[in-house]
């Protein structure tokens, strides 16, 4: 595992030409860009819905609505989140996992996820989202 560069902002879209790819881009404090393609387009709506960002839809809520719809939900994963890292390539699938980074004080646990919904949660509960320097350079290595 490399350094952790610190995520600094997170834009949620849908790429527009066909086919349309629901993608995160992660804007890195180094400068770089660390993006995610092909994620949940729930995943999406919901991170522009938490940014104050409208989607054209039609009214249909999703399980991730709930954490900005109950405010204890927030406070109670707020005061138990540490941080989120994606830190892990499969290199058989090309798929990231991320690690959320749980302090229960009688005991830590790293769960592993699936990337966009541990930095969802994190924006949900204000945590700090960091990305594996190995991964990036991995990634602008394969992208040259």
């Amino acid at each position: 595992m490399g350094r952790e560069i610190k995520v600094v902002n997170v834009e949620a879209l849908i790429k527009p030409l066909p086919p349309q790819i629901p993608t995160l881009v992660l804007y890195l404090e180094d400068g770089r860009e660390f993006v995610l393609y092909n994620v949940p387009y729930e995943v999406v709506k919901s991170i522009n819905k938490l940014q104050g960002v409208s989607i054209r839809e039609r009214p249909r809520e999703t399980i991730f609505d709930l954490f900005t719809y109950f405010k204890g939900i927030r406070d109670e994963l707020e005061k138990i989140v540490e941080k989120v890292v994606i830190d892990e390539v499969d290199e058989y699938t090309g798929l990231y996992t991320a690690k959320l980074y749980i302090n229960l004080k009688a005991m830590k646990m790293i769960i592993p996820m699936v990337p966009s919904h541990a930095i969802y949660i994190a924006l949900v509960v204000e945590k700090p989202i960091y990305v594996d320097e190995s991964l990036i350079k991995n990634k602008e290595d394969y992208e040259v």
